[in-house]
């Protein structure tokens, strides 16, 4: 357990402390409107690693925001959020802009709208990419990791983009649209997803398109989603080249750590949810293909279609409890969900190709500023596993987690 704070940390706290002076010090009627939230949580897990050394209760899992909302004009809105997030080797463990974005209503009246936005924005990736930083705006401490995979966070996150959305109520139904297309963030714990060994080299002309249909009946009772991805990204391989024998005397050079190629990423998410006064279903479903060319040799084609999906109910004690029971499934290769087939050709454990993850959680909001969270999850398989904190070759196939979280938002 770690009891130093990392000089990231004291300052974002610092930062955070003069924003909330700022803040109340600020006139009401102010059209400047400041905002942040900080959490802190911990995880343990009887086997393997998440957010840090989980085995012996690891603290590297602290989010620190501060943003502000300013309209100079009644179609004009800029916004930008600066955070600091901790999170084991899956973060960048340092202060940075996490959206700061322009946003311009073209056309609106009573029934529809019609805007664009442009700068670094939150990608509209099915129901919970949009708020997932805020704590008390997702559902659970731990999102989906079939869905909302936290070793690829950061790509599927933000992007730096331009995008255009707009809305459209249609009787009881309400219609919302997104399209962006933009440039992704690759952080060095996203790269070591990308790139696998013994491969080694950068990534760069990243790219990303992302659409989303979102559709909300009878206030809000029942909502649908269709979101379509695909990133496209370059890989370079580092200097160097060996020498491979094909024939008696006959040999031919080739580079040592792969050729140039590109890495195209497809996604196709659908999601569902059902609310009542009290109970809250909801399901996502999301296949994902991950297509690798002329990487492993001028004309090499490799496609690792993944699957995931999961099913979750939230009741509502009262207006401060709330439990839920989720079931999440994931598999790296929709073909081979066993993993047989990829042991047999690697020597890889086959539990490290899927994921069966089942997850009891409770929250208490204490008012509409504080909220404490906790959960545990019983799993089969590491496929989800984040490989910059485990060798997954080594990792155990039957773990639990535990996490627990305070958070404040202002």
């Amino acid at each position: 357990m770690k009891h130093c704070i990392s000089s990231n940390y004291a300052r974002a706290l610092v930062a955070l402390g003069a924003a909330m002076t700022i803040t109340h010090s600020h006139a009401a009627n102010s059209d400047l409107k400041w905002h942040g939230y900080v959490s802190q949580g911990l995880i343990y897990t009887s086997d393997n690693s998440f957010y840090g050394d989980s085995e012996d209760v690891s603290w590297e899992f602290t989010d620190i925001a501060l943003g502000a909302n300013w309209r100079p004009f009644p179609r004009l809105q800029l916004s930008a959020q600066a955070i600091y997030r901790q999170a084991g080797a899956t973060s960048r463990d340092d202060v940075y802009i996490d959206y700061a974005l322009a946003d311009f209503t073209l056309l609106q009246d009573m029934s529809w709208q019609l805007g664009v936005r442009g700068g670094r924005i939150k990608n509209p990736y099915g129901l919970f990419n949009d708020t997932r930083d805020v704590a008390i705006s997702r559902p659970s401490i731990l999102l989906p990791e079939s869905i909302y995979r936290d070793p690829i966070r950061d790509v599927f996150h933000t992007s730096d983009s331009i995008s255009v959305y707009g809305h459209a109520y249609l009787g009881e139904h309400l219609v919302q649209w997104d399209l962006l297309h933009g440039k992704p963030l690759l952080t060095n714990s996203v790269k070591s997803e990308f790139i696998s060994a013994p491969l080694s080299g950068e990534l760069d002309n990243e790219e990303a398109t992302i659409a989303r249909v979102l559709v909300e009946s009878f206030g809000g009772a029942l909502r649908f989603a269709y979101t379509f991805t695909e990133i496209k990204i370059d890989f370079q391989p580092d200097p160097g080249v060996q020498q491979i024998q094909i024939a008696p005397a006959v040999f031919i050079t080739v580079p040592l750590f792969g050729f140039s190629g590109d890495t195209h990423v497809d996604a196709s998410l659908w999601s569902l949810e059902y609310n009542t006064q009290n109970w809250q279903f909801t399901a996502e479903y999301q296949t994902l293909d991950y297509i690798t060319k002329d990487v492993f040799g001028p004309g090499s084609k490799l496609t690792s279609p993944s699957l995931g999906y999961y099913l979750s109910a939230s009741y509502r004690f009262n207006d401060q409890w709330r439990g839920f029971i989720r079931h999440d499934v994931y598999y790296s290769d929709k073909n081979d969900k066993d993993g047989s087939e990829y042991q047999r050709q690697t020597g890889t454990p086959d539990h490290t190709r899927f994921a069966y993850d089942t997850t009891i959680g409770a929250r208490y909001e204490i008012n509409k500023h504080w909220l404490v969270s906790m959960e545990y999850h019983n799993i089969k398989g590491t496929a989800w596993l984040p490989s910059s904190e485990n060798d997954l070759s080594q990792s155990k196939e039957r773990w639990d987690l535990f996490s627990a979280q305070i958070s404040y938002k202002f």
